[in-house]
């Protein structure tokens, strides 16, 4: 089957254009092999970016800024959209390629009265109840928890895995109880099931 030339050359324009949009979406922030292990957001919230550290030219937002209820609640909560556009009502387009999309996207669920669907990494069984409030008042550092989130461009589960002598040298990884407990039991932190249990 022959198609003519101008079908031709649509279709080529087509697919130069696929490719193209393809290697920026691709590119928008370049993601480690451990970021592409975290979930797909549905805005790409670069957390380098603003949680970094300033000499690097990052903005150096405190997490409480952001996730305002992790000193007063038992959930740290992600951020209401008028948060975001605290910034973003002034800032359109970040410095990173792709940013003016993904910064739309913010105010387009605002203008639907719509929360910000993101997708939980952290997760805890039901049965579980961690107060973040404790333990940003006992002075545990987010990153303790939640790895150096201000490094990553998206956030991932961080692998954290320890041998010790209490679990008979089996291994613990991060957010299991074992983990939990070596934390509590080395800060004299309350180790009672009723604590972390219900």
């Amino acid at each position: 089957m022959r198609f003519p030339k101008r079908t031709l050359v649509l279709l080529s324009a087509l697919c130069a254009l696929v490719v193209v949009l393809g290697a920026t979406a691709a590119g928008l922030y370049d993601y480690t092999p451990d970021e592409l292990t975290g979930p797909e957001q549905p805005i790409e919230f670069n957390h380098q970016i603003h949680a970094g550290a300033r000499p690097d030219g990052n903005l150096g937002i405190d997490c409480l800024y952001c996730h305002s209820a992790a000193d007063k609640s038992q959930h740290a909560t992600v951020p209401a959209v008028s948060v975001c556009l605290g910034c973003h009502n002034f800032i359109k387009e970040g410095r990173t390629e792709g940013s003016a999309g993904e910064i739309a996207k913010i105010h387009e669920y605002y203008g639907k009265g719509e929360s910000i669907p993101w997708v939980k990494i952290h997760n805890l069984p039901e049965h579980v109840q961690f107060k973040h409030y404790r333990h940003v008042e006992s002075g545990v550092a987010c990153q303790t928890c939640h790895g150096s989130v201000e490094e990553m461009k998206r956030v991932y589960l961080t692998e954290d895995t320890r041998y010790t002598a209490r679990s008979l040298y089996l291994p613990t990884a991060k957010l299991e109880m074992g983990w939990c407990m070596e934390c509590h039991l080395e800060s004299g932190a309350p180790d009672d099931c009723a604590a972390c249990h219900h």
